[in-house]
């Protein structure tokens, strides 16, 4: 696994746990509630791994696809994800 998908998988899972999908409703939505308490960690998260990793400009848009396509294989809703990954993109992955 290369390490663009690595980290479109840890971004993932750090979002599946900070923004859980209500298993027991089919496509059932997380409370926004639960939206906005989990975004701003995932972020913050994101941000962190950017750095970490040095990621340039393509690797960013790569782990951002890499983590849409993995949420919206999990069910999220594309309205949701798009939202999501606009704001990481200018929150967490602009800049140098």
């Amino acid at each position: 696994m290369s390490p663009i998908e690595e980290t479109s998988d840890q971004l993932f899972s750090i979002f599946k746990a900070l923004v859980p999908l209500d298993n027991r409703k089919p496509k059932a939505l997380p409370t926004p509630k639960a939206i906005e308490a989990g975004l701003d960690r995932f972020y913050a998260e994101a941000r962190a791994l950017r750095q970490r990793l040095r990621l340039g400009v393509v690797g960013r848009a790569r782990v951002a696809f890499g983590l849409q396509q993995r949420l919206l294989e999990d069910g999220y809703p594309q309205d949701l994800v798009r939202k999501v990954l606009f704001a990481l993109v200018v929150s967490a992955f602009s800049g140098a």
